[in-house]
C-alpha cells in the first residue's frame, strides 16, 4: 500500500471517527434534553436518541465520509 493509499485511509478513518463522535453526542443531547427539560420516559427519549443518532451516522458517512460509496 502506498503513501497515498495510506492517506486516503487515514482521512477517512478521522472523518468516521467525528460523525460516529457526534452521532454519540446527537444520542446522550436528545436523552438528557427529552428526560430532563421535557420530561419524557427516560426508554423513550432513549429511543428517540438513538433513531435521530443512527440517520445522522448513516448520512453522515454516506455523504460525507464515504462519498456515496457504501
Amino acid at each position: 500500500m502506498d503513501s497515498i493509499q495510506r492517506k486516503v485511509i487515514a482521512i477517512r478513518f478521522i472523518k468516521f471517527c467525528l460523525v460516529g463522535g457526534i452521532g454519540f453526542l446527537i444520542q446522550g443531547g436528545t436523552l438528557l434534553f427529552f428526560t430532563e427539560v421535557i420530561g419524557l420516559w427516560y426508554i423513550l427519549s432513549f429511543v428517540i436518541g438513538v433513531i435521530l443518532a443512527t440517520v445522522w451516522t448513516f448520512t453522515g458517512n454516506y455523504k460525507w465520509t464515504f462519498k456515496g460509496k457504501v
